[in-house]
């Protein structure tokens, strides 16, 4: 996810380390931060890949040059790639899918739509899992009765966000198709 993050950023022009990290800890929000420890490390492993070139930026005497990071040929390979990768379904969808959505504009249309329709898709299932617990415990009533009955307004919770989630993704998949390539 990171990676996409990365290739994204350097699609809009090239960005120094520093940068890179407060964006994505704007971007991950302030529950989801990314340490240096994480995001050099990558960088490190991405230049090796030949997906991103390093330069190092000219100073003052007596300051620590910075690192500027250019996207290559193959990086550009690697974003469309990572951007055409079908959604894993697990606890990191909704991000991962937020992360592609903002690099959108660099890819065509029918990625877009694609990638919306599995996102969809995992919104569904979700709901239905949902909804099937629930007519679950309405049937069988397991006891405690007070917890059952705090479950199921957990459950409702979830019922309610998730048909928001799925009203705006049909919104967007409409309005996305019905735009010029």
């Amino acid at each position: 996810m990171y990676e996409l993050f990365v290739l994204g950023e350097l699609m809009t022009g090239e960005k120094h380390g520093y940068m890179l990290q407060e964006i994505l800890k704007n971007a991950g929000g302030p529950y989801r931060q990314i340490s240096s420890g994480t995001l050099y490390p990558l960088l490190s492993r991405m230049v090796e890949n030949g997906w991103i070139h390093l330069t190092m930026d000219e100073v003052p005497t007596g300051k620590r040059p910075r690192k500027i990071y250019q996207i290559t040929d193959a990086g550009r390979s690697r974003f469309l790639e990572l951007m055409e990768k079908p959604l894993e379904y697990g606890a990191d969808t909704t991000e991962l899918l937020l992360y592609k959505m903002v690099y959108f504009r660099y890819v065509p249309k029918s990625v877009r739509l694609e990638c919306l329709n599995q996102y969809l898709k995992y919104l569904e299932t979700n709901l239905k899992h949902v909804s099937d617990f629930e007519a679950e415990l309405m049937f069988y009533k397991p006891e405690p009765e007070k917890q059952r009955t705090q479950l199921l307004r957990v459950l409702d919770h979830r019922k309610r966000i998730g048909s928001a989630d799925i009203e705006w993704v049909r919104a967007e998949i409409e309005r996305l198709a019905s735009e010029p390539e």
